[in-house]
């Protein structure tokens, strides 16, 4: 299951411009087995760090800085998208099964 999250370059160069970091690609966790999950829906949690990445969260970035998510499989995909709840803040179509 591979889930990143990439930013636009001139978004990046943006961020930095703000004093703060950001990778492009930054790779993300799926899980269940947090107490954050709810009902088996899944949590995404950022790189090394382990903080989760909300639907809230996740569609500042997509508003601000053209964000986006890239998954290995429409399996993969449905469960980002339940997990951000995408439906409800107008970003699924910022989730994208990456071609191969």
């Amino acid at each position: 299951m591979k889930i990143k999250l990439y930013f636009p370059d001139e978004s990046i160069a943006a961020i930095k411009r703000m004093g703060l970091r950001q990778m492009s690609p930054e790779t993300l966790r799926w899980t269940a087995d947090h107490p954050s999950s709810s009902y088996g829906m899944g949590v995404l949690l950022r790189g090394k760090s382990g903080e989760i990445l909300d639907g809230k969260s996740f569609a500042a970035m997509v508003h601000a800085f053209g964000a986006w998510i890239e998954t290995d499989s429409e399996d993969t995909s449905r469960r980002v998208h339940n997990a951000l709840v995408t439906a409800a803040t107008g970003t699924e179509e910022s989730v994208k099964v990456a071609k191969e």
